[in-house]
């Protein structure tokens, strides 16, 4: 078996702008970890989260969480059948992830509320996923240059509301989908890197904007995390070009199953015209452009 499960992957978390400002710390939080399948590859299990700016402890909500979320997911997949890859396990996952907020409130004597934060999880196995989200931010997957959302983010009544794992009523609110196929390419992000990453008008992925990501990704010569590739990722969450277009927190999560050698060895160089499309928003007329990669990472080019 595979120990990587054929995985690669990177991710970063970055302050916005807005924050940096004010002087308050990242909200977001991203984790990824291979867990251990019997007598298949590793699954991979994603998740990100996004504090609440109205929360006091929305840092710590969001890594709570996220970091439940993993543990509940390796520790299911331990056991889990073919059979068990539904909603109602999507919804025990969810409800894991509830307790250790509440418990983490109770301890600090804090209402849960100040907890309060976002979720999106996915577990993706050789030959099936599972998908679940509560709030804003998206799941998207794909492979080549078709790139498609799980699920649109959730939004509330009013602008810039949207729902979180710490409501009453979040798991009634949780999106869940299984399916039963190969996911060769998945990307996890935040809700500050949806006006580049998202068509709103026909609620589509931009493909522009995760092509030459991707592709940076699928060049890295090993699997597993390439150490080089996270910190240029997140330098380029951080690029001038990014912070024009979004002043909130990002987070992003790539991940890309290792192709069969041929395959790998016909992949497409990354163009200039690639890498400039990544950065141009998806709903902006604006004529701002700049080029989102080098060869050597996914750092903005001077």
């Amino acid at each position: 078996m595979n120990e990587t499960g054929g995985w690669r992957y990177v991710y970063a978390s970055v302050s916005g702008v807005a924050h940096r400002a004010g002087g308050a710390e990242c909200q977001d939080v991203g984790v990824v970890q291979l867990a251990p399948m019997a007598d298949a590859d590793p699954a991979l299990v994603l998740a990100v989260a996004d504090g609440a700016g109205s929360a006091a402890k929305a840092r710590i909500g969001a890594e709570l969480a996220c970091r439940t979320l993993i543990a509940e997911c390796v520790a299911w997949l331990s056991t889990a059948t073919a059979e068990e890859w539904t909603r109602s396990a999507a919804e025990r996952l969810v409800q894991g992830v509830q307790t250790a907020l509440l418990q983490r409130a109770t301890q600090e004597n804090q209402p849960i509320r100040e907890f309060a934060c976002t979720l999106l999880g996915a577990v993706i196995a050789a030959d099936r996923a599972l998908f679940l989200q509560i709030g804003d931010g998206v799941i998207v997957i794909g492979s080549g240059d078709d790139y498609r959302p799980v699920f649109w983010p959730q939004a509330g009544e009013y602008a810039n509301e949207t729902w979180f794992v710490t409501d009453p009523g979040a798991v009634a609110r949780l999106e869940c989908a299984v399916l039963t196929e190969s996911v060769a390419e998945i990307a996890l992000l935040t809700d500050g890197l949806q006006p580049l990453a998202l068509h709103y008008q026909n609620r589509q992925a931009h493909a522009p904007f995760f092509r030459p990501l991707f592709q940076r990704l699928r060049a890295a010569p090993e699997s597993g995390c390439p150490a080089d590739l996270m910190g240029a990722l997140e330098r380029f969450l951080d690029a001038p070009g990014v912070n024009q277009r979004t002043h909130d927190d990002k987070t992003l999560i790539l991940s890309s199953r290792v192709a069969p050698p041929v395959m790998a060895a016909a992949a497409t160089a990354i163009t200039g015209d690639d890498q400039r499309d990544a950065l141009v928003g998806s709903d902006s007329d604006s004529g701002w452009s700049g080029r989102a990669l080098r060869e050597d990472g996914f750092d903005e080019a001077v």
